[in-house]
């Protein structure tokens, strides 16, 4: 692997090396230009300025481009951004853990990292506790484009992502026209149909409307329709007479349910504590492995009233109504207000088998958790199928899972975000000044339900897992349908939690810039302001349930919801940040800038249960004070350059950044785990984006290459999963009537621990043909050579030396990258 990453890495350097851009794609499109760096940015920036000539670092991926490659998951649409870090692909619903320019994500979700739709966040915090901001937005034809600024003004221009910030740009109907497309999986059961169309109704009034809908069971075979939902977003606008501005209505309707994959096994071959390579672990393929199936498609939790509930397996399934709009208004050539507002109605369901591989010898003669406060009769003897056509025969399988089984109601994570701005532009002495004044406010819901029990299952590929049920040596039945008892996973902390919580954003920000013939300087400052209320309750074992299964009965230790409040909110808590930059036009073709930032973000609910974070009247503590809030602080100088050479034309970009974070965190896992759970420590990290594309007649070429270098300065190690290499290049052929493109990325090892881990290159490609006008017939494969490999992410060893494996072998376990998977697609534009 080592070999190949490095021949990948010395092609795309070959291709690079004069070679830098913000302006890329993880595939090109047969429509994309080197001159997309003219397009003006509207995200975290102020409005007016073209990509070229903002001193910040920001992406700009065309609705198309994104489109060729048929990204699986939010995930893979972000993938195609330098400089982020997308550890996990767990499938089309969310729970990736995005991260930016070496900093880590310590707990999951997206901590310094915010979605955005049409410039409000998704979410005010990207990394809820079951309800991060990638479950709440989907790709899909109503986008026209998606931006992402890295560093710099994230920090002052939006609440709680001083990493970055990643919007998606909706289209308003200024292009008349429209497009209707059908595709399925053709090594898997999916069928999709997209739609949108937008255009005039008069002269001043425009609309956009679109959506999709999804029916399948998934590229990992379930036997069950998993995948299933839709999405409707549409807009109307009204133009103000003499082109002083306009008025925008919008609405979205999300109800997706998707499969999520957070556990993927594979065999792991050590040499000391550097895996040297994955293969298959008997009777599972990581590519194509599901933890759940026709035994556990429903299952029963402990509802908070002490009675067996009867739920069903969905996945991420989130629900969203959301209405907003945007007035924007031009009093005079000198002074012009925009506002923005939604409110979003969003609740849902997480529901999940993880996988704890374990051998099977290992589980006999150890002893279950107490019931009636007495263990000494619950020694494990046996293990027996509890369903399917072996129920009741012995276990011979070399190895189980014994994982937590997870039914999270996310009763209500709704908002309300407005941004409302007045800017003014001028001249002074020749100088063109713009002044820009803001107030953000944003009221987040988190009322959540959490039902985790734990289970034995077997540990197979087949797409139907067994439940396995546990039994003493003279018989005795100790579990039913696996379930070795309700809320008792994580060491009975956080089976059944329960809390409704509230947190109130107000942030005021201003910014200065200034043109100077050449040079424009900029500055800007916000100040964020939290109110949280509300309360949590905690977890306690509230004794025994009898349940009866198909091969008998047994008693269960259990626990719920107390009704003793863990944590009282009622706090208020502040933090600034700023942004100073500046950049200069060396010609009229390349452009240098500087940039230096420092920016917050609050920890919300990952604060819940800490034990020391707030007092019995809901203040905070000094610890508490100490975890609220973490800080970001970059730099970067980088160099921005349009050219042609030979008739061929370029656009390209070269950043060097630093940056340096504290970071204090509470990880409630951790404690089953055997770890501390409070993270308090401060990061390092350093690196170069490289990126560019160039087009010559009909062939175009994309890519980036980044380095980093991350450290944490308490240890002085690596943060987890955190490679230094990562690339991605993708060259394409339009010729009109057919256009071909592939694409590759990858990364360098990453580090789990003290465990290194391989790094792994995968590659895309596409087919299109034009038979006729307005119709295009399409076939897209992912994953092209079936490669076995992960993503850098927090995996984990387990087995290690047990079950028949050797000393130098051991099961990882993580999302793994998806196998092979081919669509077919037909388009019609009109």
């Amino acid at each position: 692997m080592k070999s190949v990453f490095k021949s990948c890495v010395s092609l795309a350097a070959l291709g690079f090396a004069s070679l830098s851009a913000p302006v890329m794609a993880a595939d090109a499109a047969s429509g994309d230009k080197p001159d997309d760096s003219q397009a003006i940015v509207v995200t975290a920036s102020s409005a007016g300025k073209t990509a070229q000539n903002s001193s910040i670092s920001v992406s700009q991926l065309s609705q198309e481009a994104i489109t060729n490659f048929t990204p699986r998951s939010q995930a893979e649409v972000l993938r195609a951004i330098p400089g982020l870090n997308v550890q996990d692909t767990a499938g089309p619903g969310g729970n990736a853990n995005i991260g930016v320019r070496g900093i880590p994500v310590s707990t999951g979700g997206s901590e310094y990292v915010g979605l955005q739709e049409d410039g409000l966040p998704v979410v005010l915090f990207g990394d809820m506790q079951f309800g991060n901001n990638d479950y709440w937005v989907r790709f899909d034809n109503n986008v026209d484009r998606v931006e992402a600024v890295r560093g710099g003004s994230a920090s002052t221009f939006s609440s709680q992502a001083p990493g970055a910030v990643i919007n998606y740009v909706s289209k308003t109907g200024t292009k008349e026209g429209g497009e209707i497309g059908l595709s399925t999986a053709l090594n898997y059961r999916e069928f999709r149909l997209d739609f949108d169309y937008g255009g005039k109704i008069s002269d001043t009034v425009r609309y956009h409307l679109g959506g999709y809908v999804v029916d399948g069971n998934g590229p990992t075979h379930l036997p069950y329709t998993a995948s299933k939902g839709y999405q409707i977003k549409g807009n109307i606008t009204k133009d103000i007479a003499d082109g002083k501005g306009y008025i925008r209505l919008n609405f979205k309707r999300l109800d997706d349910q998707e499969p999520t994959f957070t556990s993927m096994p594979a065999l792991a071959t050590l040499s000391g504590n550097t895996i040297t390579g994955f293969s298959q672990l008997p009777g599972v393929d990581a590519r194509q492995y599901a933890s759940t199936g026709i035994y556990n498609r429903n299952f029963n939790v402990l509802a908070a009233n002490g009675s067996l509930q009867n739920v069903q397996m969905q996945g991420i399934h989130p629900v969203s109504t959301a209405l907003g709009g945007e007035f924007h208004y031009e009093f005079s050539s000198i002074f012009t207000l925009d506002e923005k507002i939604r409110w979003t109605d969003m609740s849902g369901t997480f529901s999940n088998q993880w996988t704890g591989e374990m051998a099977t010898s290992s589980m006999l003669g150890q002893t279950i958790g107490s019931v009636n406060g007495t263990s000494d009769a619950r020694v494990i003897g046996a293990v027996k199928y509890a369903a399917g056509p072996l129920a009741g025969q012995t276990y011979t399988g070399a190895f189980l899972s014994n994982s937590a089984q997870a039914y999270v109601n996310m009763k209500d994570v709704g908002s309300l975000a407005s941004d409302l701005t007045l800017k003014s532009k001028f001249d002074v002495s020749g100088a063109k000044i713009n002044i820009r004044a803001g107030w953000f406010h944003m009221r987040q819901n988190i009322s959540m339900d959490w039902r985790i029990n734990n289970v034995t299952q077997t540990l197979n590929s087949n797409g139907n897992p067994v439940p396995l049920n546990l039994y003493t040596a003279a018989g005795a039945q100790l579990t039913a349908n696996g379930v070795t008892g309700y809320n008792n996973q994580w060491g009975g902390c956080c089976g059944g939690r329960s809390y409704d919580v509230s947190y109130t954003d107000d942030a005021l920000y201003l910014e200065g810039e200034a043109d100077i013939g050449r040079l424009n300087l900029s500055a800007s400052y916000r100040r964020d302001m939290l109110q949280a209320e509300g309360v949590s309750y905690g977890t306690t074992q509230t004794g025994t349930i009898t349940v009866t299964d198909a091969l008998g009965s047994a008693t269960l230790p259990t626990w719920n919801t107390s009704s003793v409040p863990a944590d009282r909110l009622n706090y208020t808590k502040s933090y600034s940040s700023w942004s100073l930059g500046a950049l200069y036009k060396l010609t009229d073709n390349t452009n240098v800038f500087v940039r230096a930032s420092s920016g917050g973000r609050f920890n919300a609910d990952r604060m819940l249960y800490g034990g020391n974070s707030f007092t019995a009247d809901g203040k905070l503590t000094a610890g508490g004070d100490h975890l609220s809030v973490n800080t970001v602080t970059q730099q970067e100088v980088g160099v921005k350059h349009n050219g042609s050479i030979g008739g061929a034309r370029y656009h390209v970009e070269a950043t060097y950044y630093r940056a340096q974070v504290k970071e204090s965190n509470y990880d409630f896992t951790a404690i089953s785990r055997g770890q501390n759970p409070f993270t308090d420590t401060v990061y390092h990290s350093s690196g170069v984006e490289l990126s560019g594309n160039v087009r010559y007649g009909d062939f175009a070429m994309n890519g980036y290459v980044v380095y980093t270098d991350s450290k944490d300065t308490k240890t002085n190690l690596t943060p987890m999963a955190m490679p230094k290499w990562t690339f991605l290049f993708s060259p394409s052929y339009d010729m009109g009537k057919a256009a071909i493109g592939v694409s590759v990325s990858g990364q360098s090892d990453f580090s789990i621990g003290t465990i290194t881990a391989p790094g792994s290159v995968f590659a895309n490609g596409y087919v299109k043909v034009r038979p006729m006008d307005n119709v295009e017939v399409g076939f897209n494969v992912n994953n092209l050579f079936n490669t076995l490999g992960y993503r850098a992410n927090n995996g984990s060893l387990q087995a290690r030396g047990a079950g028949g494996l050797t000393a130098n072998q051991a099961i990882f376990d993580n999302s793994a990258m998806l196998g092979r998977t081919m669509t077919a697609s037909v388009k019609y534009k009109f």
